[in-house]
């Protein structure tokens, strides 16, 4: 099934997730833009890699699914980006995030110079003061809807550029130990119940509609007027990898359809499920996609 809408803008890091026994390709964009574009929803991934084996790896990934490269560039000097995954029996997963990788130089496209309909991207790519934080914020200038998935990985970030990265987004998705965290870091009120929380930050950083992740406990959404809650969907989770990422995935597969906003909550967090039981944060096969997209329509 292909969705009808103009193609927009993913912005961010491509990277190799290494679990120690094995590397998975990964990093929320990339996941993200394999998500929609099998989907059906068109995107320019705009990204760098390094001159590299890992670098190689993700760009044919993209020709074998038949995704776009030409704004995914190649460094000559910097490496692929690299995450070191270590997987907690208890905590599920914790990340080592190498320093200064390729995707801290993202330039911008020549071919980007008009208004982006959309644009998705994160907090990661822009944690050093340089050419992806440049590129971003130009883009972010040019876009008329932008998703915000915050990625909050100590020692990358700062309060900041954060504010920066949140103001004025359309959906900003964190999960609730990120939206505790903002709470913390911007002294907002303290509160009682997870939708006057999500409230408080909609009106700190002028946001459109807020996206909290709960694991285990669900997914909800808040705006000026509405607030939903979707339960976890039953799964067997092998890891966690990925999870935010498809979730985001889900919901812009659903925001384009028009769908309601519980039938968009209910299946963001159906996709989020359904990659918790795979290894890593990607499916190696397009029939992962074709069955999910099946029941949905099937639903409708």
């Amino acid at each position: 099934m292909k969705t009808e809408i103009t193609p927009g803008v993913i912005f961010g890091e491509c990277l190799v997730d290494d679990f120690g026994t094995a590397q998975r390709l990964g990093g929320a964009p990339f996941n993200v833009a394999q998500h929609l574009h099998a989907l059906g929803v068109a995107s320019i991934l705009v990204s760098r890699v390094g001159r590299d084996a890992s670098g190689q790896r993700i760009l044919q990934r993209m020709r074998d699914w038949g995704m776009p490269t030409h704004d995914v560039l190649e460094d000559d000097t910097l490496p692929t980006g690299r995450v070191r995954v270590i997987v907690d029996a208890r905590q599920g997963h914790r990340f080592e995030i190498l320093p200064h990788q390729a995707y801290d130089a993202i330039s911008l496209p020549v071919k980007v110079t008009d208004r982006i309909p959309w644009l998705y991207h994160g907090s990661l790519a822009v944690r050093e003061d340089g050419p992806s934080r440049t590129t971003w914020r130009q883009l972010r200038a040019r876009a008329d809807w932008r998703f915000v998935d915050i990625n909050l990985r100590d020692p990358w970030w700062n309060p900041e550029i954060l504010a920066e990265v949140m103001q004025d987004s359309s959906v900003l998705k964190c999960n609730v130990e990120e939206l505790e965290q903002i709470m913390r870091t911007y002294d907002l009120p303290r509160t009682s119940t997870l939708r006057e929380a999500m409230e408080a930050v909609a009106r700190r950083f002028h946001v459109r509609a807020v996206l909290v992740t709960q694991g285990a406990a669900g997914a909800a959404y808040g705006d000026e007027t509405h607030f939903y809650e979707a339960k976890a969907v039953p799964t067997t989770v092998r890891d966690t990898v990925g999870a935010g990422d498809a979730f985001a995935a889900g919901w812009i597969w659903g925001s384009f359809r028009e769908d309601a906003v519980e039938r968009r909550l209910q299946r963001a967090v159906e996709l989020a499920a359904a990659v918790c039981a795979l290894s890593g944060a990607l499916p190696e096969q397009p029939d992962f996609y074709q069955r999910i997209v099946a029941r949905w329509t099937k639903e409708d």
